[in-house]
C-alpha cells in the first residue's frame, strides 16, 4: 500500500485540481532538488541535507502560494538511476501526487557539472513520463553564485558540453539559475524571475499540463471507493509498470525512426553528390577529347 506520508498528502491535496500550479522537481541524486524546492517554497519544508547520499527516499509534496496563487511542489525520489530500487512504487506514488498532471517540470542540475548521470536522468524522465514531457520542462541550474562575472546566458551559450546544449535546445531554451543559500530579498527576486518564466511557459502551452494514460489510471484509483484498496493499488502499480515499459519502447522506436531518416538523408545526399561528380567527370573527359581532336586537326 502507499506510504502513510503519501496518504496524508492525498488527504490534503485531494485530486490536485485545487492547485492552480503543479511543479514537479526532477533530476539525478544529490543534485539539490530538495534545496531547490525549499527555495521555491521560501521555507525549509522538504527534508534536505548535503552529503554523499540523497535524502529523498520517497516523493515529498508541499504546498505554497505566490502572489495569491496556490501551487504544489513535488520532489521525486532518486529513481532516475539504473540501479534505483523500488522504482515501480515510487513512480506510481509520484503520479498520484501530481494528478491530473504537472504544469512544470524543473530539471535540476548543478551549474558547470552537467554529467553523464544527468543525461541518463533525462532519458529516464522520458521513459517514466513520455517524450512529450519535454514540452513542460525548464532546466534549473543550482550554484548560481559560482557564475562569478559570467552571466547565465553566457554560460549556456558558450558551453562546450554538447549534451547540455542539446537539452537546452530541446527545452526551447527555457532555463534559470538559483542560489539555494540565498534568503530574503535575493531569494524572492530569483523566485520572481522563475515564476515569470513559468508564466511564459503556461502561455505557450495555453494553460495545459502534461498528461498521459498513467495519470488517467492514477485519477481513477484516487476516485475509487473500492473496499479492496490494497488489491486496487496492486492493479494500479501493474498498469504503471506496463505503461512505463510501453513508453520506453515508444521512445526507442522514435529514436530509431529519427536515425533512419537521418541515414536516408545522408544516403540521398551522397547519391546526389556522386551523380553530380560523375556528370562533371564525364563532361570533363568529353571536353578533353574535343581539345585533343582540335589539336590533332590543327597539326594536320
Amino acid at each position: 500500500m502507499p506510504s502513510t506520508f503519501t496518504q496524508r498528502v492525498w488527504n490534503t491535496v485531494g485530486n490536485g485540481e485545487a492547485y492552480q500550479l503543479r511543479i514537479l522537481i526532477v533530476g539525478k541524486s544529490d543534485c539539490g532538488k530538495s534545496d531547490t524546492g525549499n527555495s521555491i517554497l521560501c521555507r525549509q519544508a522538504l527534508e534536505s541535507r548535503l552529503g554523499a547520499q540523497s535524502v529523498t527516499r520517497i516523493s515529498q509534496a508541499e504546498m505554497g502560494t505566490w502572489k495569491g496563487r496556490s501551487f504544489l511542489v513535488v520532489d521525486m525520489p532518486p529513481i532516475f538511476e539504473s540501479k534505483a530500487q523500488n522504482q515501480e512504487k515510487e513512480i506510481g506514488d509520484c503520479y498520484l501526487l501530481c494528478v491530473p498532471g504537472p504544469h512544470v517540470l524543473l530539471l535540476v542540475t548543478q551549474q558547470g557539472r552537467f554529467t553523464a548521470q544527468d543525461t541518463i536522468a533525462v532519458r529516464r524522465l522520458k521513459e517514466i513520463f513520455g517524450a512529450g514531457v519535454m514540452r513542460q520542462m525548464i532546466v534549473l541550474f543550482t550554484h548560481k553564485e559560482d557564475l562569478a562575472n559570467e552571466t547565465l546566458h553566457e554560460f549556456v551559450t558558450h558551453t562546450d558540453n554538447h549534451n547540455l546544449s542539446s537539452l537546452v535546445q530541446e527545452c526551447a531554451r527555457r532555463y534559470w539559475a538559483f542560489n539555494n543559500r540565498a534568503y530574503g530579498e535575493e531569494q524572492h527576486g530569483q523566485l520572481a524571475e522563475l515564476m515569470a518564466l513559468v508564466s511564459r511557459l503556461e502561455q505557450e502551452c495555453n494553460g495545459s499540463f502534461h498528461s498521459n494514460d498513467l495519470f488517467l489510471h492514477a485519477s481513477v484509483f484516487l476516485s475509487s471507493n473500492s473496499s479492496e484498496r490494497q488489491e486496487a493499488y496492486r492493479c494500479y502499480l501493474a498498469k504503471v509498470r506496463q505503461g512505463v515499459e510501453r513508453q520506453k519502447q515508444e521512445l526507442k522506436e522514435h529514436e530509431g525512426s529519427w536515425v533512419d531518416k537521418m541515414l536516408c538523408r545522408v544516403h540521398t545526399c551522397m547519391g546526389s553528390h556522386i551523380t553530380a561528380a560523375t556528370l562533371i567527370i564525364v563532361c570533363g573527359l568529353i571536353f578533353i577529347i574535343i581539345l585533343i581532336n582540335l589539336c590533332i586537326a590543327q597539326g594536320h
